[in-house]
Order: C-alpha cells, then sequence, then structure tokens
C-alpha cells in the first residue's frame, strides 16, 4: 500500500509540480518560500491519498492556496511585531539626547500612526524608498506619496523653532 501511495504521489509530483509552482511563486515571489509551500501541498496530498486523476489540480491548487494564505499571515504578524519593537524602544527612550530629541518625539506622538510609521522606517531605520515600499506592503510610487505626506505633517505639527532654529541637525 505505502509504494502504491508513494507512486501515486510520484505520478502526481511529475503531472502538477509545474503548475502547483507557478500558482505559489505568483502570489509569494520567492523561490525558496515557494518550493517549500509547493513540497508542502504535495506532501499533504500523500498524507490524504490523494491520486492523479480529474480532481488533483484543484485540490492541490486550493491546498496551496491555504499554506499561501498561511504565510502570508505569518509574513504580516511578523512584520507587525517587527514595527511594534521599533515603536516601543523609540517610546522606552527615558534618555532624550537633546531638547530637540524630544521635540520630535513629542510631534511624532501628535501624528497618525501611518505617519509616524513611515518616518520611522525612513529616518530612524535609514531604509530607502524601495525597502519602505516592501515593509508597508505597497508600490515604491505609493511609499513615496506616503513619506511626502508625513514629511508635510510632521512640518505642519512641529513648531517652526525645530525646523528653522538653531540645530545643527541635518548638516552633516
Amino acid at each position: 500500500m505505502e509504494t502504491q501511495a508513494s507512486a501515486a504521489v510520484e505520478e502526481l509530483h511529475r503531472l502538477h509540480s509545474k503548475n502547483v509552482y507557478r500558482y505559489v511563486y505568483r502570489r509569494i515571489v520567492d523561490i525558496e518560500t515557494s518550493r517549500q509551500i509547493t513540497n508542502d501541498a504535495f506532501r499533504l496530498a500523500w498524507q490524504r491519498g490523494i491520486s492523479p486523476g480529474d480532481d488533483a489540480l484543484p485540490w492541490l491548487l486550493v491546498t496551496a492556496r491555504n499554506l499561501v494564505a498561511n504565510e502570508l499571515r505569518s509574513r504580516g504578524r511578523e512584520r507587525n511585531l517587527v514595527l511594534k519593537a521599533a515603536a516601543a524602544r523609540l517610546a522606552e527612550r527615558s534618555v532624550r539626547d537633546s531638547g530637540l530629541d524630544e521635540q520630535v518625539h513629542e510631534v511624532l506622538d501628535e501624528l497618525r500612526a501611518k505617519d509616524r510609521e513611515v518616518l520611522i522606517l525612513a529616518y530612524w531605520d535609514a531604509l530607502p524608498t524601495a525597502e519602505i515600499a516592501a515593509v508597508l506592503e505597497c508600490s515604491h510610487e505609493s511609499a513615496k506619496s506616503r513619506l511626502f505626506r508625513a514629511r508635510k505633517a510632521f512640518e505642519r505639527k512641529a513648531p517652526t523653532s525645530m525646523l528653522k532654529g538653531g540645530s545643527s541637525h541635518g548638516q552633516h
């Protein structure tokens, strides 16, 4: 029986692995993760005794879709944890480098969470716009636009003395 199941999954793999891999890769766009999810779909097919037939490919694709959804949820949770940790580190800094630094944090606290997030990614994490786009899961143009709007929001909330003052900030 074990040999039949192995032969069936090998046949399934031969017939459908390229289709399943392409399906997964279009959604994940990561070679190694796509391979892993494809292998997991075929492992589940083997465990459930799925044999080659008319309904095998749809079953594999539905299974792959569910595995992709799990992966994307996991990535989202991981990204949120990283952002929360970064925000917590900023909030916990009890010793400020200068009065200007304290003012910057006060202004950041007044901003919308989305504006604060993009500014932290750009200035504290020093990420280029392409990486900000990846973290925020948006296009490069959208990330540039969000950063532009966040900067404008910061300028509107910041005291004039902070923006025009006698600080050496930005004059490296």
